[in-house]
């Protein structure tokens, strides 16, 4: 197979991929559509939830924003499908683009604010679900929802009313929904579904059993009077917990997801665990519970998710603590045992790096840094016993082209080969340096300018007469200099600056002589 026909084929499959996701995608949308219009609503009227929007709103949470445009497409083919027999083309549109408005805003306000990747794997992803999600853009979606209802001239409730049956619906499914769905997606995704152990496993079978039991008889409209123990819903919170305590995010998320389908489904039968309210009222308060149900046991499932890694982040980086200081305690008991042989090498390292740190490596004399230390300490001396100095700069004509035409190789012989009669030419306490490159300089104590010129003159003829042989090149060197006297109360720098003004006045006058 050729490279072209091997990203044709990855690209079909991509493309047969994104297919196959879209169509199940719409499939989930209608099916929560339906779901919505036929399994959740009360002989009143009442919706208690609304479905597809959690399917819609997991998608986007999930999939690359990419594919975006073809979730959108599919999810709004899915609601007209649904709408269409009851609802007229423009207002089955508009609700498709209002949920559509709703969940795509509602999962870019979370993916922006959680980093881009998404899971209810830490308690600030759920609380900037919790935030963005149910109590932002589902309110803000109502408000449209019910001017479409108003607009339809089908509502015999107020705006207000409808604004919160279209929130209240909404936000509870994707409340209780949406985790669910996003947790199994990413499981499936990631090749992990679920997996517990047989004691789990009937632990889980236990917990779920006694849920439905439970839910039979907490959801049935009855007093104290009628039973000698009355079943509340409140019974339920307690399993909601003991979910996210021993079963993670998975496991809240299928147990107030079962908890919701026994509260919606004895609503729809007509069957209001609440005495003595309104129908409407009861719809509320259990929505309104159910809530409260999701956010404790799936935000106390993500909170101890969230402390278990934390825990298991200090666990590994205290062992890992733990083998570091067992190997420190090794090396330390190996150096104290070489201690008197390590002092002796600490001692003769320092001496070595003393000298590295004030000596040139070419040409063995002090480097910059040592000399201008040296030579301000000489200047404050004889400033104080009134005496005099003069300054020395020069460097080799030419030296570019040594290197250009000899090699680098070469030029490090010269500056090596000048250091002798340089030398030779000093007294022992002359203070002789390189500054860089091809730029030495000379400090003579107790000598005046006539006497600095004189010493310069020397060390240029002995420059002159240099021979240095490499291989069979001979090269002969030539200097320019420049000669500052000091003047007693200039610092350092100053004098150098003179010198260095000398130097290029003797570059100008055809250099390989001495100015000052």
């Amino acid at each position: 197979m050729s490279p072209q026909q091997g990203i044709e084929h990855v690209t079909d499959k991509r493309i047969r991929q994104t297919l196959v996701r879209m169509t199940l995608i719409g499939l989930a949308y209608y099916a929560g559509a339906w779901i919505g219009v036929h399994q959740t609503i009360t002989p009143e009227g009442i919706a208690v939830l609304w479905p597809p929007n959690a399917v819609l709103l997991a998608a986007f949470l999930v999939l690359p924003f990419r594919q975006w445009p073809a979730v959108a497409v599919a999810a709004l083919c899915a609601e007209l499908a649904a709408d269409l027999p009851s609802f007229p083309l423009p207002a089955a549109l508009a609700f498709g683009l209002i949920n559509l408005l709703e969940t795509s805003v509602a999962a870019w306000l979370i993916r922006h604010f959680t980093g881009g990747e998404f899971s209810f794997r830490h308690l600030r992803n759920g609380a900037c679900f919790l935030l963005f999600g149910p109590l932002l853009s589902s309110t803000v979606a109502a408000l449209l929802g019910a001017g479409v209802y108003l607009a339809l001239g089908r509502a015999d409730s107020s705006y207000l009313m409808l604004w919160r049956l279209w929130w209240f619906g909404d936000a509870l499914g994707l409340l209780l929904l949406t985790p669910l769905f996003v947790t199994l997606w990413q499981r499936l995704a990631s090749r992990h579904p679920l997996r517990f152990s047989l004691a789990g496993g009937a632990e889980l079978l236990l917990l779920w059993v006694a849920t439905v039991l439970i839910g039979m008889l907490a959801f049935v409209q009855d007093t104290p009077t009628q039973l000698s123990f009355h079943f509340s819903p409140i019974l339920l919170v307690p399993l909601g917990i003991w979910s996210a305590l021993r079963f993670g995010v998975a496991g809240a998320t299928l147990t107030v997801s079962l908890i919701a389908s026994l509260a919606v489904g004895h609503l729809t039968r007509g069957i209001y665990p609440y005495p003595g309210i309104e129908p409407q009222d009861a719809v509320w308060v259990t929505q309104e519970y159910l809530a409260i149900v999701a956010v404790l046991s799936v935000g106390l499932a993500i909170l101890l998710h969230e402390i278990a890694q934390q825990r298991l982040t200090l666990i590994r980086q205290d062992n890992e603590l733990k083998a570091q200081n067992s190997l420190l305690e090794a090396r330390i008991a190996e150096r104290t045992a070489d201690l008197e042989h390590a002092n002796q090498a600490l001692q003769q390292a320092n001496t070595q790096l003393e000298k590295v740190a004030t000596t040139d490596f070419l040409t063995g004399f002090p480097n910059r840094r040592h000399f201008e230390t040296q030579a301000q300490r000489e200047l404050n001396r004889l400033a104080l016993d009134q005496s005099k100095a003069a300054l020395i700069m020069f460097d080799l004509d030419h030296f570019k082209s040594i290197n250009d035409i000899h090699g680098h190789e070469a030029g490090d012989a010269v500056l090596r080969e000048l250091v002798a009669p340089v030398q030779a030419a000093l007294r022992p306490s002359d203070l002789f340096a390189r500054l860089g490159g091809e730029e030495f300089v000379i400090l003579l104590s107790h000598a005046n300018r006539q006497q600095a010129r004189h010493v310069a003159e020397r060390i240029r003829d002995a420059l002159g007469a240099l021979e240095i042989v490499q291989g069979t090149t001979r090269i002969h060197v030539s200097a320019s200099f420049g000669v500052a006297q000091w003047d007693g109360s200039a610092d350092l720098h100053r004098l150098i600056q003179q010198a260095d003004m000398a130097l290029y006045r003797a570059k100008g006058s055809g250099r390989n002589c001495v100015m000052t």
